[in-house]
């Protein structure tokens, strides 16, 4: 028997009835359920709907079935289409009659909403937690590297020396900015549903105002036809944490290069590494694999809800049921995700011997240009005659540095004794101060900045 089938003349199909069962996954939502469940028999007491004491009667009975269900003594039933159901059905088995009452003026439409923002709402803040803790392993990282100096690359070439500890700086500033991302879906969640009913609002004058402090919303909901069919704070999430996974898959993307035999700029500890069915002498980077693969099942997540939402008018319709499934999976991949780039960070070893004999003097043709651009020439042309002397030291299998003062006066008399002092990879750091470079001062700022931030959080 269904709470709804007043109206048919013969039961569902069993075929339709398996189609139609949200409840293997929308079972996740049950204390958002019951919390908004209990915030709506206080409304409903509050206009004369419920007595004081049926109220209570009602409230415990709906914590009873949280205990049962942590405890794992709830038995669903196949004929319990979804959470909601679920939960009515087994009030009205615990306490009888006043359970019949509590969906007065409510409707699945507003309280599926209302439940998948409360627990959209809980998992942001979960996530923005872990984000966080990703931060203090970057910064913690940055201070023990701070000495370290590495090529930066662009385009995969050797480009500038930097600073490792600046390197890591860039993925905590990234991650700020998703932090940023992260705050705004919350925002976009954090509005009151219930109340809405299934379209036009509910046809009781509750006190919205108190629902919403009663259940932790900053907003209530000021169009019942937008409300019962708003998903876009589910895009929005889904958005925001595809977004933090991209930029996570990218620096695992760079330590996986670093971490081949090629490079030997790091090693990954053995916990966060796995080894070959086949070859013995394999350790392989698979959690940095897993981020980076991972990502792709992010962007799919998005997707998937965004072409369901794309097909459908206003306001409800049940293809809204598969809004569920990418939600819970990306907020529990993304967590895993955090937590694992997290430790692989915090016990990454650096191959300093490795990045030292790497370090190509051509990455100092930039300050060579800079030299004779300080010596009065426009950078334009600069440019021009470092390419010509680095075009000549290809050719003629030198290094940069083994270039005599003789053959770099030949390209340009501005060239002096004092040309030697820029094969110095601590002077090339130390001529980037400018705020936000990789200079040894700007870095010890961009970390201090960092600890202030974390500080607040």
């Amino acid at each position: 028997m269904k709470m709804w089938d007043g109206r048919f003349s013969k039961s569902s199909d069993r075929l339709m009835e398996v189609f139609n069962n949200s409840l293997p996954f929308d079972k996740e939502l049950i204390e958002e359920d019951i919390a908004g469940s209990v915030a709506w028999v206080n409304a409903l007491c509050r206009i004369g709907i419920y007595t004081s004491k049926e109220r209570d009667k009602v409230i415990e009975g709906l914590q009873l079935i949280l205990q049962d269900y942590r405890a794992g003594k709830i038995e669903f039933l196949d004929s319990d289409e979804d959470i909601h159901m679920a939960v009515e059905r087994i009030l009205v088995e615990k306490i009888g009659g006043a359970a019949a009452k509590l969906h007065t003026g409510r409707s699945r439409n507003d309280q599926v909403i209302t439940d998948t923002r409360m627990y959209t709402k809980k998992v942001l803040r979960s996530i923005r937690d872990e984000i966080v803790n990703l931060q203090r392993a970057i910064v913690q990282r940055a201070k023990s590297d701070s000495d370290i100096i590495v090529p930066g690359y662009t385009h995969l070439q050797q480009a500038q020396p930097v600073l490792l500890s600046h390197y890591w700086m860039s993925f905590f500033f990234i991650m700020e900015r998703e932090k940023s991302r992260i705050d705004h879906a919350f925002e976009s969640a954090d509005i009151l549903s219930l109340g809405a009913g299934a379209i036009a609002g509910s046809g009781f004058d509750v006190d919205r105002e108190s629902i919403a402090k009663e259940l932790g919303f900053s907003n209530v909901s000021m169009n019942s036809m937008d409300m019962v069919g708003s998903r876009d704070f589910l895009l929005e999430t889904l958005s925001a944490i595809s977004s933090v996974g991209i930029h996570l898959s990218r620096y695992a993307e760079d330590l996986i290069i670093w971490s081949s035999k090629e490079f030997s700029f790091v090693e990954l500890d053995d916990a966060w590494s796995t080894g070959s069915s086949m070859m013995p002498q394999k350790k392989n980077p698979d959690s940095l694999e897993l981020i980076r693969g991972k990502c792709g099942r992010f962007i799919g997540n998005y997707t998937r809800l965004a072409t369901t939402i794309k097909g459908v008018g206003h306001t409800y319709f049940k293809d809204f049921q598969e809004d569920k499934e990418p939600l819970f999976d990306s907020v529990y991949q993304i967590g895993i995700v955090l937590k694992v780039f997290a430790q692989v960070l915090a016990t990454l070893k650096i191959g300093r011997d490795a990045i030292a004999a790497d370090l190509d003097p051509f990455l100092l043709a930039t300050d060579f240009a800079d030299y004779l651009v300080r010596k009065g020439m426009p950078f334009r042309s600069a440019h021009k005659v470092i390419g010509k002397i680095v075009g000549y030291c290809v050719e003629s299998e030198l290094s940069l540095k083994d270039i005599s003062l003789e053959k770099l006066r030949s390209y340009s008399d501005l060239f002096g004794e004092d040309v030697k002092d820029i094969f110095s990879w601590k002077g090339a750091i130390s001529s980037r101060t400018v705020q936000g470079g990789t200079g040894f001062e700007s870095v010890k700022k961009q970390i201090e900045f960092a600890d202030k931030i974390l500080k607040m959080d």
